[in-house]
């Protein structure tokens, strides 16, 4: 899955000579057999590009050479997605898997060109998963393309059911854990038989976990599916306070679930809020740039120039051709042209990263769905 930290890795990587491929792959059938040889052929786009650089023959050999061994690699074909996406420079090739039709492109300039994967990042596919079972808690980042466990928050961990009543009844009371809620007295807990006592640590649990959640979305107040049973599920709303940001539950035991399955679950209860979010924001820029408003703007120079200054907070742009360009933030200048392809900077890349770095929302749309005749709308905060 791509994600915000791995967009943040690729901009900030510096390297004298930057490509990226992209192309579209497959899961099965005779087509996957033809995807080498389609990587084959960009690559030798990718060389004729770097030998018009001025890269020596060796160089480009060397630069190349990572990415010339996944042609041979069949284990590599076989485990694919609908797109691939490879980022190279001297340092390292980086690949990326994505449940993206992308269009196949070569670009080769000073930076990577990372606009076709900025669907996965898209304001409207954003969203959380998090399962819960009687003794483990995962968290899952999502798009409306697929999900990733997320590793970065810590949810609590829980020892196995089974031991939940016999260490502490074994050991003496003065090593009695209290794993009574709030709401338990010790004195209780204590005298329970085995399914009250674990129904007691299971509330702890999920209470523990709906606090750990508080915490992480308080600061990423993304939409929240949850996916639980439902006595679990009914325990984890009891003691959580999210709000809008809890979405929607799916009541069922998630252990059954591989991640196409939670995904397909999960992304419906979600959908109508994150569209919500596109049509509305299309909608406003359409009648703040009917009426003249300062607000919002869709001239390039002003929407590239707002984006560095980070006065973006919503950008809508289109999934189309790059427009091939350079601004320099210290003259405030903006070039434009076919020629600046080969610096590797698409302007409409460069508006979207700025907006999504200074805290601001990108709309990947069709072209169609714009306001006539323009490329992107940037409503502004100021």
């Amino acid at each position: 899955m791509f994600t915000q930290t791995d967009l943040d890795r690729l901009i900030s990587t510096k390297s004298n000579t930057a490509v990226s491929i992209f192309m579209q792959t497959h899961l099965k059938g005779k087509e996957v057999r033809q995807d080498p040889i389609r990587l084959k052929n960009l690559l030798a786009d990718a060389r004729s590009k770097l030998a018009a650089a001025g890269q020596s023959e060796a160089d480009v050999d060397a630069l190349l050479e990572p990415a010339t061994a996944l042609l041979e690699d069949r284990s590599f074909w076989q485990h694919q997605s609908t797109g691939l996406a490879l980022f190279i420079d001297e340092n390292q090739t980086t690949e990326y898997r994505v449940p993206l039709g992308l269009e196949e492109r070569v670009v080769v300039g000073g930076k990577f060109h990372i606009r076709p994967l900025l669907p996965m990042l898209a304001a409207d596919g954003q969203f959380s998963v998090l399962t819960v079972t009687a003794d483990k808690a995962t968290l899952f980042s999502a798009s409306r393309y697929e999900l990733a466990e997320d590793r970065t928050v810590g949810l609590p961990e829980r020892s196995s059911v089974e031991d939940d009543y016999e260490n502490p009844v074994q050991a003496s009371p003065t090593a009695r854990p209290n794993v009574g809620s709030s709401n338990i007295p010790n004195a209780q807990v204590y005298g329970d038989s085995p399914p009250d006592f674990r129904k007691a640590r299971l509330l702890e649990f999920v209470a523990d976990v709906a606090k750990a959640i508080g915490n992480r979305f308080s600061a990423s107040p993304h939409p929240l599916v949850l996916v639980a049973d439902a006595e679990i599920s009914g325990h984890f709303q009891q003691a959580s306070d999210l709000g809008q940001i809890l979405a929607g539950v799916v009541e069922i035991n998630p252990n059954a679930l591989d991640t196409l399955a939670l995904h397909g679950l999960a992304y419906p209860k979600v959908k109508e809020r994150l569209d919500s979010g596109r049509v509305g924001a299309l909608t406003n820029a359409g009648e703040l740039l009917g009426r003249g408003d300062h607000a919002a703007t869709s001239h390039m120079a002003d929407i590239v120039r707002a984006s560095h200054q980070g006065r973006v907070s919503t950008l809508l742009l289109h999934d189309s051709e790059p427009i091939w360009g350079h601004y320099d933030s210290e003259t405030d200048i903006l070039k434009t042209g076919p020629i600046f392809e080969s610096s590797g900077e698409d302007l409409l890349g460069i508006a979207a990263i700025e907006t999504l770095q200074h805290g601001g929302v990108v709309h990947v749309i069709s072209l169609d769905e714009l306001p006539p005749e323009t490329d992107a709308v940037a409503l502004l905060r100021y």
